[in-house]
């Protein structure tokens, strides 16, 4: 007996991201993803409109920050809550198409929760700035 395939929804903050978005919706595994929601965290751009034409839900979160704009997409998805809730940055700075890889502990290990991290592992030279890399590892320590 096959299990039953779990809903994926993917949840994505933007603030001025029409350039990049669209390649970030583009590589998104669809067969792995009911629905991608885009909260548009007050840009002065066309990221709605281009979240919107790529298909995704658009929704609206005038308080400007991050978790402001995360917290938006998770009350809205509490109507009908998935399975698994993914978080992608929407400047490419994830991958998209290693959603599989991402959700597979869940899936396979029963693990509540995965992190991604662009710290660990092989990095590419250029990926991280100096700040960035001092950061993380501040953040991380504190």
């Amino acid at each position: 007996m096959q299990a039953q395939k779990p809903v994926i929804k993917v949840i994505i903050p933007a603030l001025n991201e029409e350039a990049s978005l669209p390649k970030v919706l583009a590589d998104i595994p669809k067969e792995w993803v009911e629905e991608v929601v885009v909260v548009d965290n007050g840009s002065s751009d066309q990221t709605a409109i281009v979240a919107a034409a790529s298909g995704a839900t658009v929704l609206k979160e005038p308080r400007r920050g991050y978790g402001a704009a995360c917290l938006k997409g998770i009350a809205y998805l509490q109507a009908h809550p998935p399975d698994i809730v993914v978080f992608l940055d929407a400047d490419y700075s994830d991958y998209p198409e290693q959603l599989p890889r991402v959700v597979a502990p869940i899936l396979e290990q029963d693990m509540d929760m995965v992190i991604g991290s662009r710290a660990l592992g092989s990095m590419e030279k250029g990926s991280m700035t100096p700040p960035q890399r001092f950061g993380n590892w501040l953040s991380s320590r504190l």
